[in-house]
């Protein structure tokens, strides 16, 4: 039995780490902490999406959470929320920050930096548990939470939630240890999480699940017991059925539009080169700049956010002398943990290659187990970029660097030299801080909600859904137009402040921004391409638009001034209101009768 004061002192240093992650979750993501009210990372694309997503969830719980996907985006399709991440769970965690910011981006941008602590906090306690040395544990959640391919994706919010996963990981190794039932109650209520957060890492974490238990079953197949596994079963399977009703507007979009699933071509775009895993961010202080060569050959495929994928020196070198080390000397459960663990970054490492195995830059024509799961596993052909599996990865590197940083300071305490571990317990972290920082992140302001332009709060006075058209969509190129309208610079730029300044006001919009776009918005750039002209007004019309906002800064002054002669001579498109409160940028009201 553990003394009082023993108790005390390990409560009070798990609060010391605590507060060291929260404060490193901060400097990793400087300037967002102080910036966070109008500023996002880079851009304003994906990130005000992401804060948009948020408070659509929110304001659809409070008020009708039956309708939670029938979002105000690409009218007049329904479940248009689910073109991308529902981001459920981290709205629910969300929810009080939004009612004390009543800012959508605040929000966000606190989430974002609350997912990278509880990413450092959940492979903590996983590497801790496995380990029982807290200063390992401490570098693994270091590692894991703040490696520079995790830092490099920022600008999606969905993909820092990846602290669910270790935490579901921890539960399972703790119910295979004692059997349990709250402890196999909680990986079923963090797959669950993990899975509303971001249907990328729900996927991941399943195959990370399947593989811990297959692994088990060929090492120590007298854990499966029967009540056991069935236990285990039971809770997977309710688990599922939490799940699956978030899956059914996702299903219903794919019987009905066949482009809803990601090609083969579209993942192999996506997919990493083997050079990538020796590539890292730019914004990574000692290797962006000495690895800028490699980076350039991201530029043919994809890009070098979702390909910069090396996990820093010190994990790699960590990571495998930690391996060595148990496959080694290893005994017990150390002997199953080094497999599962390396099983599962080598499994995932193939993974982020895809379909084709690439070096730089030239395909190799080599069948690849990503296939395999393409076709056969559910799920993955809604995944567009097999290098995010990355992520697993840098917790299997974690893990194993915790264990080889565990070794080094036994053996250091071996030789009675308390003072000399202490000490190299500080430079690996201390090393760790200078082989994983970045540069300070890069913000864009953006408008804060007083600041949005005065045509939405009029919008927001109108009844009803007020379907409504803001004009011009992305411009018609028939390169774009037939690759892809995700590549049309004029959508990126114009349509995710509009999705963003929806949260003002909530009516429905034909416009919109997510990771699909559905064939009734080409359809739209198409139709009015020609605007104004009886066919575009007529189209407008029959789709339903009750209100065009015609945005006068991004129309050439011939087409704007036959938009005011059209209004003029025909009945259906009526001037009904002109914002005009910054002259070069004028915002014009049409109502269609």
């Amino acid at each position: 039995m553990k003394r009082p004061e023993s108790n005390a002192k390990g409560r009070a240093l798990g609060l010391v780490i605590i507060i060291a992650f929260i404060g490193l979750a901060c400097l990793f993501t400087r300037p967002m902490i102080s910036k966070a009210r109008d500023y996002v990372y880079k851009d304003s694309s994906d990130p005000v999406f992401q804060a948009w997503t948020l408070q659509s969830d929110a304001r659809a719980l409070a008020n009708n959470p039956l309708s939670l996907f029938n979002a105000n985006i690409y009218y007049p399709n329904q479940d248009t929320l689910a073109y991308s991440d529902n981001q459920l769970s981290t709205a629910l965690l969300a929810s009080p920050l939004l009612a004390i910011t009543h800012n959508p981006m605040q929000t966000a941008n606190y989430m974002l930096i609350f997912n990278f602590f509880l990413s450092a906090l959940g492979a903590y306690l996983l590497t801790n548990h496995l380990t029982r040395n807290r200063i390992a544990a401490f570098a693994a959640g270091l590692m894991f939470a703040f490696g520079a391919p995790r830092l490099a994706q920022v600008m999606h919010l969905q993909l820092s939630t990846a602290g669910w996963i270790p935490l579901c990981l921890l539960f399972l190794t703790r119910y295979t240890e004692k059997g349990h039932w709250y402890d196999a109650a909680l990986v079923g209520l963090f797959l669950v999480v993990q899975t509303l957060a971001t249907w990328y890492y729900g996927v991941m974490l399943a195959i990370g699940i399947i593989l811990f238990l297959a692994v088990r079953l060929v090492m120590k197949r007298q854990t499966f017991t029967l009540k056991w596994t069935l236990s285990l079963l039971l809770v997977l399977i309710l688990a599922g059925a939490v799940i699956a009703p978030f899956a059914l507007p996702y299903l219903k979009i794919h019987s009905s539009d066949p482009r809803f699933t990601r090609s083969v071509k579209e993942v192999d775009m996506f997919s990493a080169d083997v050079t990538d895993f020796v590539t890292a961010s730019q914004q990574n202080w000692l290797w962006g700049s000495l690895t800028a060569g490699l980076r350039k050959t991201t530029l043919k495929r994809g890009g070098p956010t979702e390909r910069s994928l090396f996990p820093g020196l010190l994990p790699l070198l960590l990571g495998i002398a930690g391996a060595v080390v148990l496959f080694l000397k290893g005994e017990g459960e150390d002997r199953f943990q080094v497999r599962f663990w390396v099983a599962l970054g080598a499994l995932a490492a193939l993974l982020c290659l895809g379909t084709k195995l690439y070096f730089f830059g030239h395909s190799v024509n080599l069948p690849m187990p990503y296939d395999v799961f393409y076709y056969l596993f559910p799920g993955f052909k809604v995944l567009r970029v097999p290098a995010r599996f990355i992520v697993l990865v840098l917790l299997a590197l974690a893990v194993l660097s915790a264990y080889g940083v565990r070794a080094g300071l036994a053996w250091l305490g071996k030789k009675k030299s308390i003072a000399l571990a202490g000490l190299v317990a500080l430079v690996v972290v201390a090393l760790l801080l200078v082989d994983l920082m970045s540069v300070p992140l890069p913000m864009h302001k953006i408008a804060s909600a007083k600041d949005f332009p005065p045509v939405y709060s009029w919008l927001k006075q109108q009844k009803g859904d007020a379907p409504t058209a803001e004009l011009p969509l992305a411009m018609y190129n028939p390169k774009t137009f037939s690759e892809g309208l995700q590549y049309e610079q004029t959508w990126l730029e114009r349509e995710p402040m509009r999705t963003y300044y929806s949260t003002l006001h909530w009516k429905k919009l034909l416009n919109g921004y997510s990771g699909f776009i559905p064939d009734s918005y080409y359809e739209a750039v198409l139709a009015t391409a020609g605007f104004p002209s009886e066919e575009s007004v007529a189209w407008l019309k029959a789709t339903g638009i009750e209100y065009v906002i015609v945005h006068a800064s991004l129309m050439d002054p011939a087409t704007l001034q036959r938009v005011f002669d059209w209004s003029l001579k025909h009945k259906d498109l009526q001037p009904w209101k002109v914002f005009d409160k910054d002259p070069k940028d004028k915002d014009y009201v049409y109502k269609l009768r």
